[in-house]
């Protein structure tokens, strides 16, 4: 499986989950930040996961932007995956999640939704939560079917 794992990160803790997600996808599956170029190669892969961190219960201004480039009949040939990094508190719950509002715009160009995922955060600039690493890596894996 030929995958890309594209992110935006403010503290670091996005980029470290996505790191863990590319390493469990395998095949060397790299993650890129959403500006890099390799970001927008899609003419060879089978899934695109894309995360960022949530702000204000949406995706970052950048991610957004990236999601809404991709072409509308490349959107459609593409599996894609979502992932956030998020506060454990009740009160994130009620701005919502990046990952929902990510699915749900990548389903409107017309992908193929496979997953989302939530991976928590101890305080607003992290550290992860305990365990988060190993968990992404095994959603990684997930995704690609092993």
């Amino acid at each position: 499986m030929k995958a890309l794992v594209v992110f935006d990160s403010t503290w670091g803790n996005t980029e470290k989950i996505a790191n863990a997600v590319a390493s469990g996808i395998g095949g060397g599956t790299k993650a890129h930040r959403v500006s890099a170029m390799e970001a927008k190669r899609f003419e060879t892969i089978d899934l695109l996961v894309v995360g960022s961190p949530i702000l204000g219960g949406r995706p970052s201004p950048a991610m957004h932007e990236y999601i809404n480039a991709i072409p509308e009949a490349t959107a459609r040939k593409l599996r894609v995956a979502t992932f956030d990094t998020r506060l454990m508190m009740r009160f994130a719950r009620i701005f919502g999640y990046a990952a929902v509002r990510m699915a749900g715009q990548l389903k409107d160009k017309g992908c193929t939704l496979r997953s989302t995922e939530g991976f928590f955060v101890k305080g607003r600039s992290g550290p992860l939560a305990d365990g988060e690493l190993a968990r992404a890596t095994e959603w990684g894996n997930t995704l690609s079917g092993s």
